[in-house]
């Protein structure tokens, strides 16, 4: 690289690392996926799974993909955020039921699925506050909360991202 053209290059990422910094800065304070629902146990992991109500994946040897990690815990239990965002309810007929979606910058959000209630119908949270009730709404096979969180539309293992943000 010309001598000429190394400041730019410096500049440039500098300024990538400046603008990164600014969107991941609302991941940076999170509540570990224990804390998401207090005493839950953790019944099925991210990745590939063998439960046939999940998602058929083609590269899973398995055939199905789970895009979250579900806690089981009795209905009504409090759902906690994770991550500060913006918060929106809604209801997804086709599997999700009952859902708190939180949009923690352009590229990242969370969805907290399978509410039994939810404690907002849309608005700013802070982490921690109480997003809804864990519940067995929409294609659930018992009270439980599937946390998922999207990475520019792709699932990520939340507990390895919360981990890592």
């Amino acid at each position: 690289m010309s001598a000429f053209l190394r400041p730019l290059a410096i500049a440039a990422a500098v300024a990538m690392l400046w603008t990164g910094a600014a969107s991941r800065a609302a991941a940076t304070s999170h509540l570990p996926v224990s804390a998401v629902v207090r005493g839950a146990v953790i019944t099925q992991a991210f990745g590939c799974s063998s439960l046939v109500l999940e998602p058929f994946d083609p590269y899973c040897p398995t055939r199905y993909f789970h895009s979250g990690v579900d806690l089981a815990a009795p209905e009504g239990t409090t759902v906690y955020a994770a991550t500060a965002g913006h918060a929106v309810a809604g209801y997804d007929e086709k599997g999700a039921g009952l859902f708190v979606s939180v949009t923690v910058d352009p590229h990242v959000r969370v969805l907290y699925c399978h509410l039994h209630r939810a404690a907002l119908a849309a608005g700013d949270v802070s982490t921690g506050d109480v997003i809804g009730e864990v519940g067995s709404s929409g294609l659930a096979t018992g009270a439980h909360l599937h946390l998922e969180i999207d990475v520019d539309g792709r699932a990520v293992d939340p507990e390895r991202w919360l981990a890592a943000s």
